[in-house]
């Protein structure tokens, strides 16, 4: 085997161990940070899975565990299927943070539209550093209409 063909293989070599090796690197990077959420009406409210068209807020509630000062934290609220207001996944809204290490109450808050939230299925991807950390899904429902205690009175409720 000449010298060039020795050199060769050896830089395959290499290539074929430093790459499985980078990799594993940039995985274990965008594994560190962990984040935990839930959906609730306020920013210590209780977990839940379903609000209403009329809900003024909805959080997205979350903490960490392995944030560094300055990490950057993305939370995007995507409408999933609300019929034919929007097309499937789209991006709604978006808020990011800055991170100063771990949290045990961060949240993320988004506003009821004008016109209340369209019904339909949401998640909320929750990224570090531009790395996916995790997802929460909700369902937003039609409010309920309440008829006034004169129109019970005039149908006889």
């Amino acid at each position: 085997m000449n010298r060039h063909s020795s050199a060769r293989l050896n830089m395959k070599r290499t290539f074929f161990l430093l790459v499985p090796a980078l990799i594993f690197i940039s995985f274990a990077r965008a594994g560190e940070v962990k984040v935990e959420a839930y959906m609730a009406t306020g920013p210590s409210g209780d977990e839940k899975t379903t609000f209403t068209s009329d809900t003024e807020k909805i959080y997205t509630v979350f903490k960490t565990q392995g944030a560094k000062n300055g990490d950057k934290i993305r939370g995007a609220l995507i409408a999933e299927d609300v019929g034919d207001v929007a097309p499937a996944n789209t991006k709604v809204l978006e808020t990011k943070l800055d991170m100063e290490g771990d949290t045990d109450d961060g949240d993320f808050n988004f506003s009821k539209p004008t016109n209340g939230w369209p019904t339909g299925k949401y998640r909320v991807e929750i990224y570090v550093n531009d790395e996916l950390a995790t997802k929460v899904k909700f369902t937003i429902k039609a409010a309920k209409v309440n008829k006034s205690k004169d129109e019970d009175e005039e149908s006889g409720d």
